[in-house]
Formats: structure tokens, sequence, C-alpha cells
């Protein structure tokens, strides 16, 4: 969907995609130091641990590039609904949008689930 935002709109759609993203990073880590601590305990091995730190990064790699590479205007409207559709944002982190961005935003969430606003 192409939507073209205001200047101080686009200002916006990069801190909340920067949000996203730091978020997205913060996940991969944790996740990464829970298998981390299954190996302090000794239920990994070293061999075991090594290969799911090394898919974990491979896979959340695969996914920030999909997300996060090439953004230009005509992708932040598909990105901003993809990063609230995997719930890598909220509502609360489109406050600084009109009205009428954030419906045309939340808009993903109606479809995926059915409901109306």
């Amino acid at each position: 969907m192409l939507y073209e935002f205001s200047k101080t709109e686009k200002k916006i759609v990069r801190q909340v995609i920067e949000t996203g993203l730091q978020r997205d990073f913060e996940s991969c880590i944790l996740d990464i130091d829970q298998i981390i601590q299954q190996w302090k305990s000794k239920k990994l091995d070293n061999r075991e641990t090594y290969h799911k730190i090394f898919g974990k990064v491979k896979a959340n790699d695969k996914y920030i590039a999909r997300m996060y590479d090439d953004l230009r205007g005509s992708t932040y409207m598909i990105v901003l609904q993809g990063l609230l559709a995997n719930k890598t944002i909220t509502e609360a982190d489109l406050v600084g949008f009109s009205e009428t961005t954030r419906k045309v935003i939340l808009e993903i969430k109606r479809v995926l689930s059915n409901d109306t606003l």
C-alpha cells in the first residue's frame, strides 16, 4: 500500500522502526542468553550450544534483513504494519502519528484478526 507520510511523520516512522529494530536485537540476544544458560547448567554440550546459537543468529539475521534492509518512503507503511503484526511494536509506539495515519497502520490488526477497530 502506498501511503504518503508527512515530513514530520517520516521522522516518527524512522524512530518507530529503530525501536522495532532494537527490540528485535534484544529478543535475539535474550534467546541466545537462554541457550548459554542451558549450556552453563550442562543441559547442552558445546557442539549443540554452538549450533543453536549459530542457527538463532542466522535466522534472526535473515529476519532483520527482510524487515529492515532497503527502507524507503514507499515501504514505510508495510514495514510498520509488519512490525505491528509481529508484535514488535505496539499501538503505544504509534502515538506521534496523526489519527488518520494511525488508523491506516492499525488496519493490519483488523485484517489479521477479522475484527473491527
